[in-house]
């Protein structure tokens, strides 16, 4: 066709593999763009309209262009003359077939892997799943080992970064054969499939970064390999914002204590300043300070040695886990995961009868919006709670002697020891310094969880 019109191609641009339609970035596109604002070319050869766009908007950047530049535009499929309004009328008759077409055609395909997911069969495409065999339904038990341990570490308040520098020290490695990243490993945890059940995530709600979570809709035919009540608390986990910073990682010095200490330092109202202490060296020695933020409550005023507070709060823990009235008041203080589990599956069973009553016109959507919100409201709260409900599972194997438990702590990353922390205690109050005192052991007040 440039042969006949008897024009030289200057360049050739091709997005491969890159829907015209899904808003995706296209390079190629927008290096052609550039190209004609530049005054480089003085045409535009495509086969059809729809393959140069199916958006309304881009074909009407190229109209501008056109008007600006003198701009032709060719096609192998008919003559379209972009300086007439006839040309001009045509060019958005096709395009809007085309992006009718191709809207027509993700409905279909929409409504197509909805029901491959109601019905728990195997989604196309994509690589080998980890902890399964090539054919998407055998277990692969030794990955499988892999991710209930995963599984067990996120329960226990394990970082996912922390996990990773263990797999990674063990060779252990994606079915890519690449060592696993934090943002990788949350979504591997994350996902229904491990717990044996269909999930399934409408393209249109998101655009170019694919959510966490999506529904799920039906129990899968291929065997769990973790079951429904770890993963549905797994994934309120992770889906738990104060966990960005573990997903991105980061470069900073780790602080076992930062949070758990609160500033005890008296406010006016004669009530503790309670800010989460935070770790800030001053002249290279490490300490807990309460932060200086604008615009909140928090008080500056007490700061404490990181190394001394890490080591007493580490004996006190050890001194309390030594004690059996003590585990046991701590096991009794967790909450029935098993009852609040089928409280949970009661409500979203609940929320799925009356989106199907007020579908099926038996209730008005005012009636509707009513009767969901405090079932919402609840679901949230037991959510919550069911993702705390293994609190104290990271104890196991690690109680036992003071010496021997001594001995556990010093093999345990800042992550684990954090988490043997956090199982034991809600806070620790840090009250301010007695000037007599260089170290002063009882400026710290617990808040036991037994």
């Amino acid at each position: 066709m440039c042969a006949r019109a008897g024009w030289d191609v200057v360049s050739v641009h091709t997005d491969n593999d890159i829907s015209a339609y899904s808003g995706a970035p296209r390079p190629a596109w927008q290096e052609l763009l550039a190209e004609v604002r530049r005054g480089e070319i003085d045409a535009i050869a495509v086969w059809h309209v729809d393959r140069m766009t199916r958006n309304p908007r881009e074909l009407e950047d190229v109209i501008d262009l056109a008007d600006r530049h003198g701009i032709e535009l060719a096609t192998v499929s008919g003559e379209i003359d972009l300086a007439t309004p006839t040309g001009r009328m045509v060019a958005r008759m096709l395009g809007a077939a085309a992006r009718h077409e191709a809207e027509h055609k993700a409905e279909r395909q929409q409504r197509q892997r909805r029901q491959a997911a109601e019905a728990g069969r195997i989604s196309g495409g994509g690589g080998r799943p980890f902890g399964y065999e090539d054919d998407r339904i055998t277990i692969r038990e030794s990955e499988a080992e892999l991710l209930r341990e995963g599984v067990r570490r996120v329960l226990a308040s394990e970082s996912l970064a922390s996990i990773c520098r263990d797999w990674h020290a063990r060779g252990v490695v994606s079915p890519a054969g690449k060592p696993w990243k934090p943002s990788g490993l949350r979504r591997l945890l994350a996902a229904a499939r491990i717990s044996g059940r269909r999930e399934h995530m409408p393209r249109h709600s998101w655009e170019h970064t694919r959510p966490l979570l999506g529904e799920i809709v039906a129990d899968a035919v291929w065997p769990g390999i973790i079951s429904h009540e770890d993963s549905d608390r797994v994934r309120k986990i992770l889906t738990d914002p104060a966990r960005k910073r573990d997903v991105e990682g980061s470069t900073r010095r780790s602080y076992l204590l930062s949070g758990i200490l609160r500033c005890g330092k008296p406010k006016p109202d004669g009530h503790p300043c309670g800010w989460g202490m935070i770790g800030r060296p001053r002249s290279g020695v490490p300490r807990y300070v309460c932060p200086n933020t604008p615009g909140t409550d928090s008080c500056a005023g007490t700061a404490v040695n990181a190394e001394r507070a890490d080591n007493h709060v580490r004996d006190m823990v050890l001194a309390a886990l030594e004690s059996p009235a003590f585990i046991e008041r701590l096991r009794d203080h967790d909450e029935p995961g098993s009852d609040l589990y089928e409280e949970v599956r009661t409500d979203e069973q609940e929320l799925e009868e009356l989106a199907r009553d007020m579908g099926e016109r038996r209730i008005s959507r005012k009636e509707w919006m009513i009767a969901r919100q405090p079932i919402e409201e609840r679901l949230e709260r037991n959510r919550a709670r069911l993702a705390k409900v293994s609190r104290t599972g990271i104890l196991n194997g690690f109680v036992g002697t003071f010496e021997d438990m001594q001995e556990r702590w010093k093999k345990l990353n800042q992550s684990q020891r954090r988490a043997i922390i956090t199982a034991c205690v809600r806070s620790i109050e840090v009250r301010p310094a007695n000037p007599r005192k260089r170290w002063d052991p009882d400026r710290f007040v617990f808040d036991w969880f037994a």
